[in-house]
């Protein structure tokens, strides 16, 4: 069974080995260098530097730069797994954000920041560490009026809403607090799929999810994948299925961008080795296969060639 405490998300990291260097000149400004940006409810956002990153060849900075845009095409898919709604709320925040013609300077309106700010942090509406949903310092009646105050082209209406139709629905979503109380819930006492907001499931309980992994999986294989890792459960026809996260399964739009990215960063490999690798990892985008996944991983860990480093696909973190 898939753990509901991995938050299973596109996460990249590009990584230059071999950068942090005895530099003088990168000592003689570290005091001029701004590590905090701001500070609001209870984060700190924090920039860092990438010491070695102007050593990089125009080729490796090509490399560095696709990759990026691969992990930026997988942002959506972090959020939609997180909770179901939340792609909604954040385009409504956003809607909110760049479009709303009242008095921006208010009190009001610096909670609604703050809110929407705690939500780009933390890719949803519950936070990163406690898993519960944080709750908005402003009044329904103040987020109806930041919304009709916006640009309602700009909001994710469903077919046949309006801007009130929408308010009606998306409102308790946000602000009732028995909605999707915890991302995570860990209370052995209580389903634990049913009391979890993480959209990995949808219309089954935790024992059905146990009874279609114990049934699948292979009790007498020595190195069993890692079954659910790219997949999301959900109720067909009365039974348990899977639908797997692949080009033209589940969030095939945003993976085939992934692909894109990815299949640019190819042409740019720095030898042959990391070059295998990456075309293993878009052999498993396109077919979901998770032997093809376990393949490419050992494939990974043997590189110690490659000075860029990237880490993507669907990861425990």
């Amino acid at each position: 069974m898939k753990s509901l405490t991995k938050y299973s998300m596109l996460l990249s990291f590009v990584l230059l080995s071999s950068c942090l260097k005895d530099n003088p000149q990168m000592k003689q400004d570290e005091d001029k260098f701004t590590y905090q940006t701001e500070q609001f409810a209870d984060l700190a956002i924090l920039r860092y530097k990438v010491p070695g990153f102007e050593e990089l060849t125009l080729k490796q900075k090509e490399l560095v730069y696709y990759l990026y845009e691969a992990a930026l095409a997988g942002r959506d898919i972090f959020y939609d797994q997180n909770f179901k709604y939340n792609l909604e709320i954040r385009k409504t925040l956003e809607t909110v954000a760049g479009s709303y013609g009242g008095d921006r300077k208010s009190e009001e309106f610096k909670k609604f920041i703050v809110y929407a700010k705690r939500v780009w942090f933390s890719n949803g509406i519950h936070h990163h560490y406690s898993n519960k949903k944080f709750q908005p310092d402003f009044s329904e009646e103040y987020f109806a009026e930041l919304v009709k105050g916006s640009d309602a082209k700009m909001l994710p209406l469903a077919e046949g809403e309006n801007a009130e139709s929408f308010l009606k629905r998306i409102t308790p979503i946000i602000f009732d607090p028995d909605i999707a109380p915890m991302k995570v819930s860990q209370d052995s006492k209580n389903d634990l799929i049913k009391n979890s907001a993480v959209n990995f499931y949808e219309g089954v309980t935790q024992k059905e999810v146990e009874a279609f992994y114990n049934k699948i999986q292979d009790k007498n294989d020595p190195r069993p994948v890692w079954y659910g890792l790219n997949s999301k459960v959900v109720k067909e026809n009365g039974k348990p299925a899977e639908k797997t996260w692949k080009i033209g399964g589940m969030y095939s739009p945003a993976i085939e961008k992934i692909v894109s990215w990815l299949e640019k960063a190819v042409t740019v490999s720095e030898n042959d080795v990391q070059k295998a690798i990456l075309q293993k990892l878009i052999v498993y985008y396109k077919t979901g296969d998770l032997k093809t996944w376990d393949e490419y991983n050992k494939m990974w860990v043997q590189d110690t060639l490659s000075r860029v480093d990237v880490v993507n696909g669907f990861i425990e973190v």
